[in-house]
């Protein structure tokens, strides 16, 4: 124990299955301190109370090699993994906080490959005409985010890399939470930091009209860089929508 401090060490079960713990994580890290046993358990009661699944404070076991206190992990869950019914009478099954999450993320980048409701949010962030063709390469796994003197990171969900004609236009990291998510405070200073290079695209995706509809709301972090091409041969973003010269 460091000094009066109680270590609480956050395991991966925690983090998939609660978003607000993945939440915390990404701001403060693996690691949380608390001025005693009970604030960290309350601490556990209260991310229980605003993620999808429960967790719960865990003793350290004596041959673990760590210096932690206890550990924060996810806490246990109806026993289903063989259920009693046969499985042409349906078998169901609970949404943990990472398959909740994951559905968002899919619904804005699974498909052709220009994952529609972004290529459409792209389109009107560059003020594109709806002829002008575009490609999106979307990154799944783009580098995390760390600001100097700041604890933590942010992990962007997916980067958009948007191309014309083969040449890049654009470039954007996105946030993309599924229902009632919302930004940490401090997750939000990470994103407006990351924002001053890369602007940022926060898509809140509201599914509870599934599988009929989904809706989409947009914030933008930053300003899209609209740079004319150092390429003469080449025309600047504003052209892009005006026919060429025959």
């Amino acid at each position: 124990m460091a000094g009066d401090e109680f270590q609480v060490e956050v395991k991966a079960s925690a983090i998939d299955r609660n978003s607000a713990v993945a939440e915390l994580v990404a701001s403060a890290g693996e690691r949380l301190s608390y001025g005693g046993e009970g604030d960290a358990r309350a601490d556990a009661a209260e991310l229980t109370r605003r993620g999808e699944s429960p967790v719960r404070i865990q003793a350290v076991a004596p041959q673990d090699d760590t210096d932690a206190d206890a550990y924060l992990v996810a806490g246990s869950r109806t026993r289903g993994s063989i259920p009693a019914a046969a499985p042409d009478d349906g078998w169901q099954f609970g949404v943990d906080a990472s398959q909740y999450g994951a559905l968002g993320e899919a619904l804005l980048t699974a498909g052709d490959g220009t994952a529609r409701p972004l290529a459409l949010y792209v389109r009107h962030d560059l003020e594109l005409d709806p002829e002008t063709s575009l490609s999106i390469d979307v990154d799944e796994s783009p580098p995390a985010v760390t600001k100097p003197g700041t604890p933590g990171r942010w992990q962007p969900d997916c980067a958009l890399s948007v191309d014309i004609a083969g040449r890049t236009v654009a470039r954007y990291r996105c946030e993309i939470k599924t229902g009632g998510g919302s930004l940490e405070r401090s997750q939000r200073e990470l994103i407006e930091y990351a924002a001053r290079e890369t602007p940022v695209i926060y898509a809140r995706v509201d599914v509870s009209g599934l599988p009929r509809e989904y809706e989409v709301s947009f914030e933008q972090f930053g300003e899209t860089s609209r740079d004319t091409p150092t390429d003469a041969a080449q025309r600047s973003l504003e052209d892009w929508s005006e026919p060429e010269d025959e």
